[in-house]
């Protein structure tokens, strides 16, 4: 029997130096953490794996055909509402993974392939989370990209080597299903562990993004089954001041467990369980600068509960929960660098 897919490296917080955590201000699993655990799926047999620098630059991969004989291992599709940023981002993002092909063995990795989300590398300003808050930052929206891989990969039977979910809930996700990348601190990673070639096939719409696995089947279904949200986590209301503020509607934080079921001859022939933490999602609300706003904001209270005392908010600057590196905006998730 396999070892589980997604070991220890799947849990995102655990990938955070303690230099960054630091900065972070990160004690312990406090945000959108992710981790896997369960019985082994079955055996397969397993090449060498081949990673690359997270800071190679991103080129677009030929549009190489698929294998005769390949067949269709997973599709996945993500609807969001549509925006010119973010359909721009998507589809620039979709131009750099479309045609990739992945050897047997071989680890694909978001970043490497997309490369850094900046202007030079044909992304926009956009809206991604950073410390707990919607800001602007270049290559805002990718995550959708993003979470359509995880989930092809995941419906595919392959293995997660590395991902990470935002530190907050968003709703058009699916719960526990989800991933956001930061350029230099956190990755989506998965490796080709099924005996063969797999073939990327991603395109977008204004409004939805597709990605499509192309190889040799190991198993006759993928399933995932849902736990119920526990620990729940009420979110507070804050006041922010400044240019870079965005306003956000509250939600609550919880946690959620997600099984991956693998089925081969109408018997169950794996399971793996998939743990993610989900910080709240603080209501912010938008005011004026004045000569006594206390800068980046301050929390204001929870319904039903006294004001907090005015305190600074974290620089929109520094890391955002869930990322190993130095600073630079990604996309939108949440990440020491905004993630996307």
């Amino acid at each position: 029997m396999r070892r589980p897919h997604g070991r220890a490296a799947t849990t995102r917080i655990a990938l955070i130096s303690a230099g960054t955590a630091a900065v972070l201000g990160l004690g312990g699993l406090t945000a959108g953490s992710a981790a896997a655990a369960g019985t082994p799926a079955p055996d397969r047999t397993t090449g060498p794996t081949a990673t690359a620098p997270a800071t190679s630059p991103a080129t677009a991969p030929p549009a190489t055909p698929p294998a005769v004989g390949q067949q269709v291992l997973s599709t996945f599709t993500v609807a969001y509402p549509a925006a010119p940023y973010r359909t721009h981002n998507i589809a620039r993002a979709v131009e750099l993974i479309n045609g990739a092909v992945v050897e047997q063995g071989d680890i694909w990795s978001f970043n490497q392939a997309v490369g850094e989300r900046t202007k030079e590398n044909g992304f926009v300003d956009g809206i991604m989370i950073n410390d707990g808050r919607y800001v602007k930052s270049p290559g805002g929206g990718v995550s959708a990209v993003a979470t359509t891989m995880y989930n092809a990969m995941f419906f595919a039977g392959l293995k997660p080597v590395e991902h990470g979910a935002h530190s907050f809930y968003i709703e058009r996700y699916p719960e526990g299903r989800e991933a956001t990348v930061a350029w230099g601190t956190l990755d989506l990673r998965w490796q080709n562990d099924s005996g063969h070639p797999v073939t990327v096939r991603a395109s977008s719409t204004p409004d939805s993004v597709t990605v499509t696995l192309l190889g040799t089947k190991q198993y006759d279904d993928v399933r995932a089954t849902k736990g119920p949200r526990t620990h729940i986590t009420p979110p507070v209301k804050r006041t922010v001041t400044g240019p870079t503020c965005e306003p956000q509607t509250p939600l609550e934080g919880f946690d959620v467990s997600v099984d991956r079921v693998f089925v081969r001859g109408g018997h169950e022939v794996g399971r793996e369980t998939f743990r993610t933490h989900y910080t709240p999602r603080d209501e912010i609300v938008c005011a004026p600068e004045s000569p006594t706003a206390t800068p980046g904001g301050s929390p204001s209270g929870s319904p039903g509960t006294p004001s907090a005392p005015a305190a600074p908010a974290p620089s929109v600057t520094s890391p955002a929960p869930g990322t190993t590196a130095a600073p630079a905006p990604s996309d939108t998730g949440t990440a020491p660098t905004p993630r996307a």
